[in-house]
């Protein structure tokens, strides 16, 4: 079974763009907006995916390797 982490870096890493907390949440079958933040928050501490603190709320992503 895929857990929360799991599934928070499989949507970032189809994402084009930063995700909010909220669309995280929702990819990821995350009932609650605090728990989606808090294993985003964890992955950020690990170094396993980028963040930043908006005005509003956290935005989220994964750096993507350019090809060329």
């Amino acid at each position: 079974m895929e857990t929360y982490k799991q599934r928070i870096k499989a949507h970032l890493e189809a994402a084009e763009i930063p995700q909010s907390v909220e669309s995280i949440r929702e990819a990821a079958g995350i009932s609650n907006w605090n728990t989606a933040l808090k294993h985003c928050l964890e992955l950020l501490i690990q170094g396993e995916i980028n963040g930043r603190k908006t005005s509003k709320s956290w935005i989220f992503w994964l750096e993507k390797e350019h090809v060329e």
